[in-house]
């Protein structure tokens, strides 16, 4: 059971927009997280302020602003409802656009840099290129992990190409593509793909099978770096109803203390969140940071 709270301040449901407003809450839940003022970062500074100003009684936020700076910047619409983790990307890519180095600086604190090599197997001609991402994708279902924690044990990106024409050799042969994370960022952001097509209709369904988030999560094994690796849960975005629409919300960690946040109404949460009942299979997006960061403020 949840209890109502004043000390956070919710946001009013734009049209059908609910996936801003998750996106947003874990945003202003961010310790790091602070811009500068211009088009889709002024907005949002705007909203993160005004979600600051919290004091009993105040109304809702409203995001309209913003929700028309991101339809200007993407394509996004009034009418059709989008993805959230489609939001997030479209968010920190207008502050990577944006020109002023503090925008980019803070798009920065989720990207994940990575090295792939693609190697030839019978000459080991190699072609090395670099890479970044704003994400991991955890892909569920049958053979898969279902705790974040043993799919980051056992990540990987790695692959064999077959019938593959070598251009040095001139060999019909194999490729090997190898990745690894070579940086992992302050804030990382893990997407579960959900979606999965169902042959008999012929359309996407949801994969509802429960997923477990610790509250700790050691990515050591995942990356090359020799930066720290340890990170904390602090912001999760559900995802309930169909594929093509359904409704989103959030739960956030503001001050050691878990809310639930959907739209306008916000509530303290006196047990942790993934214990309550069917929050695991309904988990869409997930927020770590990572512990012992040091808070850089932009706004």
């Amino acid at each position: 059971q949840t209890h109502r709270i004043t000390n956070m301040r919710g946001l009013i449901n734009v049209g059908t927009h609910c996936a801003v407003n998750s996106v947003l809450q874990c945003l202003y839940v961010t310790d790091d997280f602070r811009i500068a003022d211009s088009t889709v970062a002024s907005e949002l500074t705007s909203v993160l302020r005004a979600m600051d100003r919290n004091t009993r009684g105040m109304p809702p936020c409203d995001p309209h602003p913003l929700v028309d700076a991101l339809i200007r910047y993407s394509e996004m619409t009034h009418e059709v409802q989008q993805d959230a983790d489609t939001v997030f990307k479209c968010v920190l890519n207008a502050l990577a656009d944006d020109g002023d180095p503090r925008c980019k600086q803070a798009s920065g604190l989720w990207t994940i840099r990575k090295q792939q090599s693609a190697k030839c197997s019978t000459c080991n001609a190699e072609c090395v290129s670099h890479h970044a991402a704003t994400n991991v994708i955890v892909y569920i279902g049958e053979n898969k992990p279902n705790k974040l924690q043993d799919y980051v044990d056992d990540y990987s990106e790695s692959f064999r190409v077959s019938d593959y024409h070598c251009g040095t050799c001139q060999e019909e042969t194999e490729l090997i593509v190898t990745t690894d994370i070579t940086e992992l960022p302050a804030v990382l952001c893990f997407t579960v793909a959900r979606g999965q097509r169902c042959v008999q209709r012929g359309e996407l369904m949801v994969n509802t099978s429960a997923f477990d988030a610790p509250q700790e999560l050691d990515c050591s094994r995942m990356s090359v770096t020799s930066q720290p690796t340890k990170y904390e849960l602090y912001g999760m975005i559900t995802h309930t109803g169909p594929y093509e629409f359904g409704h989103y919300a959030a739960f956030v960690k503001k001050k050691s203390k878990w809310y639930f946040v959907d739209g306008d109404v916000v509530k303290h949460c006196p047990a942790l969140p993934l214990s309550y009942y069917n929050v695991p299979a309904h988990l869409y997006m997930l927020m770590y940071r990572r512990l012992h960061n040091v808070n850089i403020s932009w706004m």
